[in-house]
């Protein structure tokens, strides 16, 4: 045993300045909320705060950190009317003012009269294809980083072959550590749907960014009732793109086998025209799900019945209505007379989670906990036919929060 004098002379750790007092505040500021304002604001401190926050292995282990357990924030929606050709707006969901992000910041790339059409956002990439150019572009909003794609061979008005929805995700393995979010053109693949002028065959074509080229375009002989309908959104359904078609159907694409096909709506739903009474969702075991207002007048329905997809004791697989969820009595008004319109406009895949407008405003409804979430208030008095596109990642920034400057030109990239 060492004497009290001994101890008394031996040096203590420098935890002031030290590497002690630097790993101590990094394990610190990792759990920091993932909000936007929450690092620029931190890094105000002091010069040693602002120096490790900035630090490129710092932010890396931020994403980590927090893209283990939970997928990133939601910072708000790309907003396109239902009427092409328009730039569809970026607005932030209803955050603390610090937390809002300016709609100017992701501003998509965009040229009047061409056509233009936005089609999604998934792992932190959205999606955007051109007609008239015969092109996609796969657009980071962060970093505003574009991959121009030529359409392939297949797809070309000369053909008959139009293109009418696309899809595109990462492709890096969650396994090696990857945080979807954080994508930044890392392997991705990209889909093109679409079908021929007389309406009797569906097609799809895969891009695959590893590879560098377009595959074979795959075909499937329909119905002119299976059109896939370019309004809603494509859903991730374990290794399919899955789309709504026109009369509440599903057009499925396997991206491993790079086949087609189409499922129809359950036999028990009676609904006709109008695609917005449809949505196409993910189940609580990651399965295939749809959404329905099962009311003829979508527009005033109370209920919204969640159809799952699945095999029945003898294999068979079919559609299963095992939840029903009722709207009176959840919104924080009355469904009564004009404000009794709700409409399903969005779909956001990381907490299953569809949107839903009123004329009150944009709110985000949970399907397992049938949580209400305020979203987005409405700018005027009525329910425009439009689609909503969630958008999550992590922000940490170098541009303005909340209209200010933040203070802290950081960048998250």
């Amino acid at each position: 045993m060492s004497s009290p004098s001994a101890a008394a002379s031996s040096p203590a750790p420098a935890l002031d300045g030290g590497v002690i007092l630097e790993e101590m505040l990094e394990e610190i500021l990792l759990r920091l909320p993932p909000q936007p304002s929450s690092l620029p604001r931190a890094s105000l401190v002091c010069t040693r705060w602002r120096r490790i926050l900035c630090s490129p292995g710092f932010l890396r282990r931020v994403r980590e950190h927090h893209g283990r357990s939970k997928p990133p924030p939601l910072l708000g929606f790309f907003d396109e009317a239902f009427c092409r050709d328009k730039r569809p707006i970026f607005k932030p969901t209803t955050m603390g003012r610090w937390d809002r992000i300016p709609p100017a910041r992701f501003s998509a790339p965009w040229i009047r009269g061409e056509g233009w059409a936005f089609l999604g956002c998934r792992h932190g990439l959205a999606l955007l294809i051109c007609q008239k150019r015969r092109e996609a572009v796969v657009w980071d909003p962060l970093t505003g980083h574009q991959r121009r794609l030529a359409f392939p061979p297949g797809f070309c008005r000369k053909k008959g072959r139009l293109v009418q929805n696309a899809a595109v995700m990462c492709t890096a393995a969650v396994e090696d550590g990857h945080v979807h979010g954080d994508c930044r053109f890392t392997p991705f693949r990209l889909a093109l749907v679409g079908s021929d002028s007389d309406g009797t065959h569906n097609f799809a074509c895969l891009y695959q960014s590893e590879s560098g080229v377009w595959g074979d375009v795959v075909s499937l002989e329909t119905t002119r009732s299976t059109c896939v309908c370019v309004a809603k959104p494509s859903v991730l359904v374990r290794i399919s793109f899955c789309w709504l078609v026109s009369e509440g159907g599903i057009l499925e694409f396997d991206f491993e086998s790079q086949s087609l096909v189409v499922i129809q709506k359950p036999a028990d739903v009676n609904v006709v025209g109008y695609h917005w009474s449809f949505l196409v969702v993910r189940t609580q075991h990651s399965g295939l799900g749809l959404a329905v207002f099962p009311e003829p007048d979508y527009c005033q329905s109370g209920i919204i019945q969640l159809w799952e997809r699945k095999s029945n004791r003898d294999d068979v697989v079919g559609w299963e209505l095992p939840k029903t969820i009722q709207l009176d009595g959840l919104f924080s008004f009355e469904l009564t007379g004009k404000s009794k319109a709700v409409m399903m406009q969005g779909y956001d895949e990381d907490s299953n989670a569809i949107l839903l407008s009123t004329f009150y405003g944009e709110y985000m409804l949970q399907l397992e906990s049938t949580q209400f979430i305020y979203l987005i208030e409405h700018q005027s008095n009525y329910i425009r036919t439009r689609t909503y596109y969630p958008y999550r990642n992590f922000y940490g920034t170098g541009s303005r929060v909340g209209g200010r400057d933040g203070g802290a030109e950081m960048s998250m990239h």
